[in-house]
């Protein structure tokens, strides 16, 4: 194994965590210095209409600001070109090393396949190569994340101090690409917190056009918890969304849940940002086991920004897993079909 050139000579070992600091600083600076130079530009629009002594105060303020900025802003572009650096640095010193691992895995499946090997050294060889080799992906897969953090400008894909801070909060989906994380954590879409208005609306839990539709091809209920049973829950979710009734929402999951209290804020945090104006689902499968049950959705919503009062309709469909309760059916778990 060889040593990570990061940690030689008493060197810190190269983190998200400090990518994402200095790429904040970084935002934070550029924001002030934009902001600063919108002031002085209307201030020049003003003259005539407010005093010189004030204007001319103004105006020596916000230069000297910019000024002090200035070094500021190239000392943790310094940083972050460092840091580029060493991400990049690592991440060829890796596929250096993983290339002849890959090779050296190929031989030993050809020696098997023409029998110069025993099956037992195969097998052997082939789990330690593997787990080299899945090893020094992972560590491309971190430096490759922690580049992307970066700014554009220093070859990142970080667009404002939200993105930053969103980038690094686990998904469920949070999938990254155009810095939108849809995130299942339960039978909704989890919108990411970051600053740009202009996305996709997330769909809390998505929701029916007007009654909720039976299966068309339903497999056979249960004695005591047929399809009926199991639209009543969905039935609930909906209301729920309409009504913002957390409790109720809430109650429509199972114990055994990942993430419940997860769910609790960002249902909430989401409420606060968007509302209903109509929700439906339509039940498209359903199979009944005991008490278990997996079933495919589509849910269709239309929703309102609060913010800027735009609306859109979305349509998602998903397979959830149910799970019977103290004689009711829960939501156990959730993922989204392709």
């Amino acid at each position: 194994m060889q040593k990570d050139p990061s940690q030689e000579n008493g060197a810190q070992p190269l983190e998200k965590k400090s990518a994402k600091r200095w790429s904040r600083e970084w935002f934070t600076l550029l924001k002030e210095e934009k902001e600063l130079e919108s002031c002085i530009s209307k201030l020049e629009t003003q003259r005539g209409k407010v005093s010189v002594e004030v204007l001319d105060l103004l105006f020596a303020r916000y230069r000297d600001r910019m000024k002090s900025l200035s070094p500021l802003h190239q000392e943790i572009e310094t940083e972050l070109e460092s840091i580029k650096k060493k991400a990049s640095e690592q991440i060829d010193s890796l596929k250096n090393e993983l290339d002849p691992v890959q090779k050296r895995l190929e031989e030993f499946q050809s020696l098997y396949k023409s029998g110069a090997v025993t099956k037992p050294d195969f097998l052997r060889e082939r789990k330690e190569l593997r787990r080299e080799v899945k090893s020094k992906e992972k560590g491309m897969k971190k430096y490759r994340q922690i580049l992307s953090l970066l700014p554009r400008k220093m070859g990142g894909n970080a667009t404002s101090a939200g993105s930053v801070r969103d980038f690094l909060r686990p998904p469920a989906l949070l999938t990254v690409g155009v810095i939108v994380i849809l995130t299942v954590a339960g039978v909704y879409f989890l919108w990411p917190h970051h600053s740009r208005p202009h996305g996709p609306v997330p769909i809390e839990i998505i929701t029916p056009l007007s009654t909720p539709l039976l299966p068309e091809d339903p497999s056979p209920p249960s004695k005591d918890q047929g399809p009926e049973k199991i639209a009543s829950l969905f039935e609930n979710i909906r209301q729920a969304n309409l009504d913002k009734n957390i409790d109720l929402f809430m109650s429509c999951f199972s114990h055994d849940f990942k993430g419940m209290e997860g769910k609790r804020r960002d249902t909430l945090k989401m409420w606060e940002n968007y509302s209903y104006l109509d929700l439906s689902y339509d039940l498209k499968n359903q199979t009944v086991t005991g008490d278990s049950a997996d079933v495919r959705l589509e849910w269709l919503a239309k929703t309102s920004q609060k913010s800027s009062g735009k609306t859109q309709d979305r349509k998602t469909v998903l397979d959830v897993t149910l799970k019977r309760e103290d004689g009711h059916w829960k939501i156990a778990g959730i993922r989204p079909v392709s």
